[in-house]
């Protein structure tokens, strides 16, 4: 029997205070752009900015070896939630007392193609301009703004010989950074984005989504296809321009130094997961903002009251209880709320909260395989749905969909995911923004293809 390994201790304490420090996006743009960055946005409360990560951990899944059984399409050769769960397995994170927990730890994305390892779905080609699937990093130093506009600069400290050099070049590379991030400006930075297929092939795969509804093979699916523009600016500007127009509690921005970025105004929050507790809070629901106050009401509330969006939440808060009652304490999975509509600077959604107690003595890899992809961008059952939306968009969603995640390691495990909607990637001088849409029985196809560009009208400048 192998032994346990020792575990590791990582101390976060604060090594500087800024009373006056630059906004977020700021500092993130006056970065070198070869720097593996990344800044978790939550516009009305804390934001942290990383960079340089002292370890990574990256990769593509494939198609592994196809088991003999009634499974039609291989299971991935990867396991991302079992990469994490690895990488981190030694390690313990303990934070000075009064310090915010957003800020120095693991911190990186997968994407909706890890979800082959645990169901059985059709593979299509891989993301364009060679996109990894998995991406993420331990980030041991980050500046993390609070509400009233301080900013800290924290390290996560190991008890070894050079520590204390590590701390002092942090705190120069702060000071630096923030002396120089007063000088950044934005520029208008209009976008363009053209669907990659045309209005008439999406309603047909609307059309036969309905037709497989109405046969009962699966009662809902989200179903995406891709908007596209030529992007040759930096993307870091771009993300800055747009988030005061789309301003989210799970927003980011992600780069890895080689030219791909990933710039998210997600709303949406996957998991949660504070020791052995575990919140998900599904989206479905879209209607767009009026042009008064009045408008604004009536679109909110004809949102609140449409049978076909209360049905289509009704569907996936099922599918979210019953993907944590997977792993989840028998009798612990509770609906807090089973729709309520949030209001965002271009539409409004209907939201819901599901919660559960769990032990996190199982593991990231277990929860992962419980509860990936998230329900609420697949379909009921989920397993139907993964197979029709695969094999209608016939091209891989890379990010989209999948999830970015900051997370702690521990025998009390803390971790935010976010579902990654509302998530442009730039690379090889390309912006691709997937948009989709949740299609039921009565679904409008063309009402569905309007959704979806509704959806992308933040990222235009409109």
């Amino acid at each position: 029997m192998a032994l346990p390994l020792p575990l590791m201790h990582l101390h976060v304490r604060c090594l500087a205070r800024f009373a006056q420090a630059p906004e977020a996006w700021r500092c993130l743009a006056a970065l070198p752009r070869n720097a593996a960055s990344v800044l978790l946005d939550d516009a009305g409360g804390l934001q942290m900015l990383a960079w340089n990560p002292d370890r990574r951990v990256h990769g593509a899944v494939r198609p592994g070896e196809l088991s003999h059984g009634e499974r039609r399409w291989p299971l991935a050769d990867v396991d991302v939630g079992h990469r994490l769960e690895t990488a981190c397995e030694d390690e313990v994170w303990e934070h000075e007392a009064g310090l915010p927990e957003l800020g120095p730890g693991w911190v990186g994305w997968c994407s909706f193609e890890c979800g082959h390892a645990y169901e059985a779905f059709p593979w299509n080609p891989p993301y364009p301009d060679s996109w990894p699937d998995y991406h993420f990093g331990r980030y041991r130093k980050a500046i993390v703004w609070l509400p009233h506009g301080e900013a800290l600069l924290l390290h996560a400290g190991l008890s070894d010989e050079g520590e204390a050099q590590e701390q002092q070049r942090a705190r120069e590379e702060a000071e630096q950074l923030i002396a120089q991030a007063s000088q950044v400006e934005l520029a208008p930075m209009p976008l363009a984005l053209s669907p990659s297929i045309p209005a008439a092939t999406f309603q047909r795969r609307v059309r036969r989504l309905r037709e497989w509804i109405g046969e009962g093979e699966l009662f809902q699916a989200n179903l995406s296809h891709v908007l596209e523009a030529s992007f040759q600016g930096d993307p870091r500007l771009l993300y800055g321009s747009r988030r005061a127009q789309q301003p989210t509690a799970m927003g980011a921005y992600w780069q890895d130094g080689r030219g791909r970025a990933l710039l998210s105004q997600s709303p949406e929050l996957f998991l949660s997961v504070h020791g052995n507790q575990l919140m998900t809070r599904p989206i479905k629901g879209t209607a767009p903002r009026g042009k008064s106050a009045a408008e604004d009401e009536q679109h909110a509330e004809a949102l609140h009251h449409d049978e076909k969006e209360v049905a289509e939440l009704t569907m996936i808060v099922d599918m979210a209880r019953n993907d944590l009652g997977r792993i989840a304490e028998t009798g612990s999975v509770q609906v807090f709320t089973a729709g309520e509509v949030e209001s965002f600077p271009t539409l409004f959604h209907r939201t819901a909260d599901v919660r559960a107690s769990w032990d996190p003595r199982q593991g990231m890899a277990a929860l992962f395989a419980a509860t990936f992809p998230p329900a609420s961008i697949t379909g009921a059952p989920k397993v139907r749905a993964l197979e029709a939306i695969a094999s209608l968009e016939q091209r891989s969603r890379g990010p989209y969909c999948g999830s970015l995640f900051h997370f702690l390691p521990g025998p009390a495990p803390r971790a935010r995911f976010s579902v990654l909607i509302r998530s442009a990637t730039v690379g090889a001088g390309r912006l691709r923004l997937a948009v989709g849409a949740g299609i039921v029985w009565d679904s409008d196809p063309l009402r569905e293809w309007e959704e979806t560009l509704l959806k992308g009208r933040y990222l235009e400048g409109a």
